[in-house]
């Protein structure tokens, strides 16, 4: 395999640390030895240094995976309710679940399976064979199902590598650390827990977040930015059935296509994506989005153009696996960060062709929207999404599920916006109560969701997230 094998486990939002190295060969002793420096993402180095003397890697085997189908199942409360039918009980799905303490878990549930498999084997390099590779993921996705976030609860639709990129790669040890190695020589380190995580975070002086606050020559960027022609969709080219069952029944979604048969009809996955609007942060950093919108904005909207969805085989594959529900996320399009005239003019129109080409091929939408949208539920109210979420009150915005839900009608589905901090810091029964109270706020209906408005606390508890996973049916 080519490249670096970053991280083992697919999110968004966290930042992805890693130790990368590469193999190196002594020219005086002859000694394979691990160069590595900390990486954050992408970007940004550590001036660390660690040498790992070890035996060359040998390369891995690969099987073949067996064949698996999923159909579409939407028998889940989750489902029911976002297709517009009353569910036996309210669902729960919260809002980036995939992250902290779920996150950490997984991640420290990793470290201590391979630990254990090079014990097994009595050895410090282990081929990483691809089968085996495919069960160790699946028996942390279902330990972290089984025992800590039971469906129905949500779940961001989970991805594994396939066969080509797992052989050739070992995992490695040396002392208590572990290492990831591609077929090329590269290292990823796997931090054992979330204090060593956090500590080779802080030691990193280039955090890579940093480059989104930085200005820089925004002319020259946003010009550069602008040079793709925008998309034309009056004659959008539809993938074939064919192309989106060659992704589906493919490799990657091995591991969703078991969780799937082993949960049947209740375990609603959903996809993740942004606003079109949402990808300028990205691409031009704070500063430069903010200039552009001032500054320049025929050239924003070229770029929001360019920015806009359009088929492709992989959603299309999406909705043969069975995936009916798409996250769609807008970030600092809140009325405490653009006024609302910048959001009719940069957000509204562009959210609004996103949502309703997502709609169109099958998913049922949840629009999240970060910071303050009271100002803004007239437009809101104008999106096709099938479901609003929205934050937790912060920073003294005056966020109100009622009035939210006063100003929307009682027909659209709303998430929950449940303090994330509340949820890990207040008693069990304060927070079973805290659910009972924004049902009754907004779930009279029924089209209601209950959700957090921010993701979990790193420091919230496994217990304390079971406990939300089950707090409906109690209510």
């Amino acid at each position: 395999m080519v490249g670096q094998v970053s991280n083992l486990s697919a999110s968004w939002r966290i930042l992805n640390l890693c130790i990368v190295a590469r193999w190196k060969k002594n020219s005086g002793s002859g000694q394979w030895f691990l160069a590595c420096g900390c990486r954050i993402g992408r970007r940004g180095r550590a001036g660390c240094r660690m040498i790992l003397t070890i035996e060359q890697a040998s390369g891995g085997t690969s099987k073949k995976a067996p064949a698996m189908t999923a159909a579409p199942q939407f028998a889940d409360p989750l489902n029911q309710v976002l297709n517009g039918r009353r569910a036996e009980f309210v669902p729960v799905a919260p809002v980036y679940e995939c992250l902290g303490p779920l996150q950490f878990h997984r991640m420290a549930l990793r470290w201590r399976k391979w630990r254990d498999r090079l014990d097994e084997a009595a050895t410090d390099l282990l081929p990483v064979d691809y089968q085996n590779y495919l069960d160790l993921e699946l028996e942390i996705h279902t330990d972290i199902i089984d025992h800590h976030y039971p469906p129905p609860a949500w779940l961001s639709v989970p991805t594994n590598l396939a066969p080509d990129q797992v052989a050739g790669c070992a995992v490695a040890r040396k002392g208590q650390d572990l290492f990831w190695l591609s077929a090329d020589g590269e290292a990823t380190w796997m931090p054992p827990n979330r204090e060593a995580f956090h500590e080779a975070l802080a030691a990193d002086k280039t955090h890579h977040y940093a480059r989104l606050w930085e200005r820089g020559d925004q002319d020259d960027l946003l010009a550069r930015s602008g040079e793709s022609p925008p998309h034309d969709f009056s004659t959008p080219l539809e993938p074939s059935l064919e192309q989106a069952k060659a992704i589906s029944e493919g490799y990657q979604y091995q591991l969703a296509r078991t969780l799937l048969a082993r949960y049947r009809g209740q375990l609603p996955l959903y996809y993740g994506c942004s606003s079109p609007y949402n990808t300028l942060l990205g691409l031009l950093g704070f500063q430069g989005m903010m200039h552009g919108l001032a500054e320049r904005p025929e050239m924003v909207h070229r770029i929001l153009e360019t920015r806009l969805p359009r088929p492709s085989a992989r959603l299309a594959a999406l909705r043969h696996l069975g995936v009916g529900i798409m996250f769609v996320e807008e970030c600092l399009a809140s009325a405490d960060v653009i006024s609302p005239r910048m959001y009719r003019e940069f957000v509204f129109p562009y959210t609004k062709q996103a949502l309703q080409f997502y709609e169109d091929r099958g998913f049922r939408t949840v629009l999240y929207f970060s910071g303050n949208l009271m100002p803004l539920l007239e437009e809101l109210k104008a999106l096709p999404f099938t479901a609003l979420s929205f934050e937790e009150d912060r920073k003294g915005y005056g966020i109100d599920l009622a009035g939210v839900r006063r100003a929307l009608g009682p027909d659209r589905v709303l998430f929950g916006n449940l303090d994330a901090l509340f949820v890990e810091k207040a008693l069990d029964q304060e927070v079973l109560d805290a659910v009972h109270q924004q049902i009754e706020i907004a779930g009279a209906e029924g089209n209601f969701v209950v959700s957090l408005g921010s993701p979990f606390t790193p420091a919230t508890s496994l217990d304390r997230v079971r406990l939300i996973c089950e707090s409906t049916p109690r209510t």
